[in-house]
């Protein structure tokens, strides 16, 4: 909640938006870790020192989730403790003197079920990659480490690492040195120069070959890959690693924070990627060729976590509730990289995406962002929005001043939303608390209905708009500068930027020339996060498709002709496709002119579309697939993209069964990211009656393979219903996976199988002859606890 006091926005306390309160300030943690992979063991020795905050400490809480504590000592003497399942408590022989560093040290073990996964230990075929990697977002070192685990500490980290010198290991730092010990293990010492939180420390085992490189500045780059995947993948996956850093670095004034910056790809990973303070882990699924980078690649997500090199890790948000100041930031830089990479266009398709998630979220709830669980949509996409806006409506080069402020005067430090605001305060002087208040601290987006006329007054003519504030009263009123552009049949327009503040308010564009209107723009360019209702008439809409400057008032105008007869719109349809430079126009005019069976010349063009996007919408359009453009369609079994190749081949095998053998035959040896292509040919043969075909499946669903192939291959045997007695252990195994991702999919199958009788009793026999852990039976009791439907139900 918020208040409004003296022009201040201040926030009032509430759950979860406050710090945790401490008695001890962290300074340094230093972590000794060695492993038992196979049993998912972590055997560990950590030192942590701290300095008392307040008089009378005599004990010392730490997060501590079902570790076993072995012994702890202070001052080198062993002290009592009591671990309670959720925290470690120490207690010291007298009270703490304040302003003094004091330090214990606590031997422990762990078999931890968040934090830290240990990946491919137990693939009985030797198949899968073995990697160990951690997670340490939100609050998960606690499941592994005895620590004070909440992001309102810093504190310098060192962390050592004994393990098998077959692979590599990754952490947080300088590599201090490696030490080859007589067991034929290496131990690994890495080191950080400068605090941060402890939530950023990270650690990543696995075979990789490494690829250094430099910036300009000389930071050093330490990119890793799977050696397997050097000649396909390498340069894909890191493609503009140095310019990506070196773009940022003169936009923010800020050099690149940390000593080294390294990258990492981990299989099976939770998430897209995460930001460790010097070393990003990210999905393997990013760990692409050159194929698979025209469908998914990983240039936006390596630009949204060297963002957070600055907002998160050099920068981070105090308590959860400003955790905007971290996402929402990412998001915005790495969408501000991209336009410098590849056009602008990319910059506003990517803002009209923010919009569009953040409206939609606004359909459940109008939380604000600063908030302790806003959604995701608003941490990410409609933070990223609000900083668009911070830049229309204050200036671009104020907004940057602003910025390179708010991180020099935080440097390695903890931030709220009100130290940002103070930055426009003193680097701008600006007070921007509406502005704050009304999209930060208070939910909900302005609707405006908008409307206009010509008029003419004491000889002068005018456009009259009126601009009408719609959305519920329970939300408010905005009051913004919003740019009106009234564009001339002749060519040539005028504009205005009025304040709409009020719930009516009428705008009036001078005319001078007194020139019939083609049509007018409402915010042109789409910069304010907002609903609008503006009917227009079938003339305007192609006046606009033509003529609008911005490439999102076209696309707009695009989307507004999707309910007008084809007859009416086909010419100016045809003529802006091959006008428009930017793929995601060409893919909306490309799905509205395939929809109609007359326009076959322009498909023929368009499934040669230079762009994937464009052919896969022009693909999906098509209904029913017409036998005249067969040869064209066959062509996108060999095309580039990865995504095009798998829905042609299930859309041609399906207009054209009689063509299956040789579709099959063509697709054959094309993997797919997630073996996308591969499943879907397996799932095809299959439905031809190749048992070869399902049991590859079921080994694709097994836990040799990683998490994307095996959801890919729990699909198609689900669309197939097959459930073989080989899956039932991959199914299981799936279902109690630490990727929910994986585990959702599996739920998927096994509420879709448990409806039928067949398979429910082969689910239930199996669920009930294995031992399961506590935890696991949390999970997989309430799936398989199967209640037949009541008469009622059945009826109803």
């Amino acid at each position: 909640m918020t208040r409004l006091v003296g022009g201040l926005v201040l926030l009032v306390w509430a759950q979860g938006y406050v710090p945790r309160e401490r008695l001890v300030d962290m300074e340094r943690l230093r972590l000794e870790v060695r492993f038992a992979p196979e049993k998912g063991i972590v055997y560990g020795l950590v030192t942590e020192v701290f300095r008392p905050l307040r008089p009378g400490v005599d004990s010392l809480v730490l997060d501590a989730v079902d570790l076993t504590i072995e012994e702890v000592r202070f001052h080198g003497q062993p002290v009592p403790f009591r671990a309670t399942g959720k925290e470690l408590i120490i207690r010291f022989p007298a009270s703490l003197p304040l302003d003094r560093s004091d330090s214990v040290t606590i031997r422990y073990m762990a078999t931890p079920r968040k934090g830290l996964y240990f990946i491919g230990w137990k693939d009985p075929t030797g198949r899968a990659r073995k990697q160990i990697w951690t997670q340490g977002q939100a609050t998960d070192h606690r499941y592994w480490i005895p620590c004070y685990d909440d992001p309102n500490d810093k504190l310098l980290t060192e962390t050592i690492v004994t393990f098998d010198s077959r692979y590599q290991v990754l952490s947080n730092g300088t590599l201090v040195d490696t030490v080859r010990n007589a067991d034929g293990t290496l131990t690994w010492h890495w080191r950080m120069q400068k605090p941060h939180s402890l939530y950023l420390l990270m650690i990543a085992i696995g075979e990789y070959g490494i690829e250094k490189r430099q910036t300009a500045s000389g930071l050093p780059l330490l990119l890793y890959y799977y050696p397997d995947r050097r000649e396909c993948c390498l340069e894909p996956t890191y493609r503009y690693s140095v310019e990506l850093i070196e773009k940022l670095e003169a936009e923010l004034g800020v050099p690149f924070p940390w000593e080294k910056y390294a990258q990492v790809p981990v299989a099976d990973y939770l998430y897209g990627a995460m930001e460790n303070t010097t070393a990003t882990v990210f999905g393997d699924f990013f760990h692409v060729d050159s194929r698979a980078y025209l469908d998914r690649n990983y240039v936006e997500v390596n630009a949204h976590e060297l963002v957070h090199q600055w907002f998160g890790d050099y920068v981070t948000a105090r308590s959860f509730a400003h955790l905007w100041l971290q996402e929402s930031f990412a998001t915005h830089y790495a969408r501000w990289l991209i336009g410098q990479l590849w056009g602008e266009d990319y910059y506003h398709w990517g803002r009209r995406t923010e919009h569009n998630l953040a409206l939609s979220a606004s359909q459940k709830d109008n939380l604000p962002i600063v908030h302790p669980n806003p959604g995701y949509a608003r941490i990410y996409q409609k933070g990223s929005a609000v900083l668009d806006m911070m830049r229309h409506t204050f200036g671009n080069e104020t907004f940057r001043r602003v910025i390179t402020h708010y991180l020099r005067k935080h440097a390695y430090g903890l931030v709220e939303t009100n130290d940002l605001y103070q930055a426009f305060q003193d680097a701008a002087g600006l007070s921007p608390a509406e502005f704050f208040e009304q999209w930060l601290y208070r939910g909900g987006e302005p609707h405006y209905r908008v409307r206009y006329q010509p008029i003419e007054k004491d000889g002068k003519a005018f456009t009259q708009v009126l601009v009408e504030q719609i959305q519920d009263t329970s939300i408010g009123l905005f009051r913004m500068p919003i740019t009106i552009a009234v564009h001339y049949r002749s060519g040539g327009y005028d504009t205005i930027r009025a304040l709409i503040r009020e719930r009516r308010e009428v705008v009036e564009v001078p005319n001078p020339g007194k020139k019939p209107i083609a049509f007018v723009l409402f915010d042109p360019g789409g910069w304010i996060l907002k609903q609008v209702t503006f009917d227009k008439s079938v003339e305007e809409l192609l006046a606009q498709l033509e003529r609008a400057p911005a490439l999102l008032d076209r696309y707009d105008a695009l989307l507004a002709l999707r309910k007008v007869p084809m007859a009416a719109k086909r010419e100016a349809l045809l003529a802006a496709y091959r006008r428009e430079k930017f793929w995601g126009l060409r893919a909306e005019i490309a799905s509205q002119l395939a929809a109609d069976p007359a326009n076959q010349a322009f498909v023929r063009e368009a499934l040669k579309d230079p762009h994937p996007q464009v052919r896969f919408a022009v693909l999906a359009a098509l209904n029913p697939l017409p036998a005249s453009l067969l040869a064209d369609l066959e062509a996108l079994l060999q095309d580039s993209s990865y995504v095009v190749e798998a829905l042609a081949l299930e859309r041609l095998s399906e207009a054209f069964p009689r063509r299956v053998p040789e579709y099959l035959k063509r697709t054959a040896h094309d993997l797919g990211v997630g073996h996308s292509v591969r499943i879907k040919n397996l799932e095809i043969a299959a439905l031809q009656g190749d048992r070869a075909a399902i049991e590859k499946l079921v080994d694709y669903a097994s836990p040799s393979f990683e998490f994307r192939t095996r959801q890919n291959a729990l699909r198609a045997l689900k669309a197939l219903n097959l459930l073989p007695p080989s899956l039932l252990p991959h199914l299981f195994e799936a279902l109690v996976h630490p990727n929910a991702r994986l585990a959702g999919v599996a739920r998927e199958c096994v509420e879709y199988w448990m409806q039928q009788t067949r398979y429910r009793q082969a689910l239930q026999n199996y669920y009930q002859r294995q031992a399961w852990s506590p935890a696991e039976k949390a999970i997989l009791a309430p799936l398989l606890d199967y209640k037949a439907p009541t008469f009622y139900q059945r009826s109803s």
